[in-house]
């Protein structure tokens, strides 16, 4: 779906741009979505759920599972990710959503209260018969659970989070990122990015946060750490560059396989603001590349030249 449409079905507004997401989610959708090219769209999805509960909009736009896959850049009957977003489905196991069918029609911030919400069954009747009359009766919606309770749950007492004590990252930030809706709905629009650039630019961007800048990570780490396949990581990380979404950093001057494990270097990502996005795509620098046989000709002009010799430095060569 177009960012434009996005943003007109759901009616953002730039106050509406913040949203938290727990840094634990990446661990735990690994360890719950057996396909690794499926994580993204439960982290996609969970990011949805979480911003139409945060700003009321279920009910004015009447937001389905079908239509949120349409906002994912999936058809509304593709049935491959129902196992995760339906009822008692994956993120309902895991903990992550309920499945509803209250949902909050307004929402407020105050000193004295903080967040709070009315649910369309404590509105009055005519209200709730107003809205209740546009909707289907087998309408529901998903309770983000890890929004407002985070960490102990008693599995005797569906329901009862710690006690109605309020911990999730609607109210507290500790050990969250932040991931402005502009950013999804720029991913969402450009089906070279789609869901898998968005949760591999979040995952980039809570390290960005924890480090307090550039990341350093081998790419078959940052493959095995976002339970991406490698060439899917890849892909996706070449395309977020294109787009300016990432920086990368080559901290050593060439590749090659043959290279010792001493003298390997991590590439640094830094992960740009959405106002340094692109519309289209750029080349960025490439890494020099050496085959074998270069690199260890190159070697041994490195030998010569400390023993007095010329060295040719066009020996590497850029691909």
């Amino acid at each position: 779906m177009k960012y434009e449409e996005i943003e007109s079905l759901l009616k953002f507004d730039e106050k509406e741009s913040k949203l938290f997401m727990p840094n634990e989610i990446f661990e735990d959708l690994q360890n719950n979505i057996k396909k690794g090219v499926h994580i993204p769209v439960a982290y996609s999805y969970y990011y949805l759920v979480n911003w139409l509960y945060r700003h009321a909009k279920f009910a004015y736009n009447q937001i389905d599972n079908r239509k949120m896959k349409e906002i994912l850049g999936y058809n509304p009957d593709t049935k491959g990710i129902d196992y995760i977003l339906k009822k008692n489905g994956a993120l309902d196991t895991m903990g992550y959503t309920e499945t509803v069918k209250d949902f909050p029609v307004v929402w407020e911030l105050s000193e004295d209260d903080g967040l709070t919400f009315t649910l369309l069954s404590e509105m009055d009747d005519y209200f709730k018969e107003e809205i209740k009359g546009s909707i289907s009766r087998k309408y529901t919606v998903k309770f983000p659970v890890k929004a407002f309770h985070r960490h102990i749950y008693d599995e005797e007492m569906k329901g009862d989070y710690n006690n109605g004590y309020e911990d999730g990252t609607f109210f507290e930030v500790d050990n969250t990122h932040l991931i402005p809706f502009e950013v999804f709905m720029y991913c969402m629009n450009n089906d070279k990015i789609g869901c898998t650039g968005f949760y591999l630019y979040a995952f980039l961007k809570m390290n960005n946060q924890i480090f307090r800048g550039a990341y350093d990570i081998p790419m078959k780490t940052l493959a095995e750490k976002t339970g991406l396949p490698y060439t899917t990581m890849t892909d996706s990380l070449s395309n977020l560059r294109k787009y300016k979404m990432v920086e990368g950093i080559h901290n050593q001057e060439f590749f090659c396989i043959a290279l010792e494990d001493h003298k390997r270097k991590a590439n640094s990502y830094i992960t740009n603001e959405f106002t340094q996005f692109t519309n289209e795509p750029v080349e960025y620098e490439r890494i020099k590349v050496l085959e074998v046989e270069e690199y260890f000709e190159l070697l041994e002009k490195q030998q010569n030249q400390e023993n007095g010799q010329e060295f040719d430095s066009d020996t590497i060569t850029q691909i």
